[in-house]
């Protein structure tokens, strides 16, 4: 199905609280990306969330939106003439033949309380049923979200909404200081990453994935390859990429978000994407990455580096983790809710 088969004015005002000034729209292009990038920011903030969306982030994945339509999937909250809010829906497909249908809603601290984050979770809901119904997938899906687990407005609008736990999210951070002295085990080596790279690692990046509880196939196609190009997180001049002759036989994705240092007032680096190949593991070749990876993050000025882990990990590296360092910090949890 096409995007332009799914055009729906699926909102109504006399849903939402009867506020003076509010007003609802439609996402109206480029121009909105830098109020949307500080609405998602500083709701994140107030429900106790670190991870940053920056403007850049938003004018990639709108540029080329491959799991959501933006003239659809986005509904905007304005109070005289401001961004006060806005909602999201994405979707994936499962390889279990059922689809993922992502929502979030966000809203500034100070116009909560009045009944409009709730309103604009619930017009999320409606819109999902639609696209449920236009996709032709009746029950066969899920809404899908994510809350830290500490006490806030966001995790309570969840609860309320019968939504149940399905996996479980930690945030871990090792200070720089103290980096340990792990040399590549015999028959391994660190290459420069250059552009012929770039495809292999996309592919062990799949592969690492395969087993994890939201594997979607249809997120690792040519066209998201090009998306992951131009996310926050292809910095390859900070990946460690260890190689047996030809063969791609571990990695550690290293990157530095300026801007969410910045806000945060930190010098903080991310170790994502930590893999090693199921026949080279139990050679230390994880923690030699980890140990080159703080030390590039370290030679950039930061003073200590963060990764997340999935509890339910079927490859449980939290002992790895706490082996170099790690200390966890906060816990998210993923929620799902049946199409009913």
């Amino acid at each position: 199905m096409t995007s332009n088969e799914r055009q729906t004015d699926d909102f109504e005002i006399a849903d939402f609280p009867a506020i003076r000034g509010l007003i609802l729209r439609r996402y109206l292009g480029n121009e909105d990306i830098p109020a949307m990038a500080s609405v998602i920011n500083q709701s994140r903030r107030t429900d106790g969330v670190d991870f940053l969306t920056t403007e850049e982030d938003l004018a990639a994945d709108f540029s080329n939106p491959l799991d959501f339509d933006p003239r659809t999937d986005i509904l905007i909250a304005e109070a005289d003439g401001k961004m006060i809010g806005l909602a999201r829906v994405g979707y994936e497909d499962r390889t279990d033949g059922k689809k993922s249908y992502r929502h979030s809603a966000e809203l500034l601290r100070e116009w909560r309380g009045q009944g409009i984050r709730e309103a604009l979770f619930l017009h999320n809901e409606r819109h999902i049923l639609r696209i449920a119904k236009m996709d032709h997938t009746g029950g066969a899906g899920h809404l899908e979200l994510w809350a830290n687990d500490a006490d806030n407005e966001w995790k309570s609008i969840i609860l309320n909404n019968g939504y149940g736990e399905v996996q479980h999210v930690i945030d871990m951070v090792r200070s720089l200081d103290d980096i340990p002295e792990m040399p590549l085990p015999d028959g391994f080596e660190i290459r420069p990453v250059s552009p012929e790279h770039h495809r292999k690692i996309w592919e062990a990046c799949k592969e690492s994935k395969q087993k994890e509880w939201d594997y979607s196939e249809n997120i690792w196609d040519d066209e998201h390859f090009g998306a992951f190009k131009k996310t926050h997180g292809f910095q390859p001049d900070l990946w460690q990429v260890a190689w047996k002759g030809d063969t791609l036989a571990g990695m550690v994705l290293n990157y530095i978000v300026d801007e969410e240092n910045k806000q945060a007032e930190r010098k903080r680096g991310h170790t994502e994407h930590v893999f090693v190949r199921e026949q080279y593991r139990g050679l230390g070749l994880a923690r030699a990455l980890l140990a080159r990876s703080f030390q590039v993050l370290k030679d950039r000025g930061m003073d200590d580096a963060t990764l997340g882990m999935e509890v339910e990990n079927p490859h449980d590296p939290m002992r790895l983790y706490e082996g170099m360092g790690f200390g966890i910090v906060k816990h998210y949890t993923w929620y799902r809710k049946p199409i009913a």
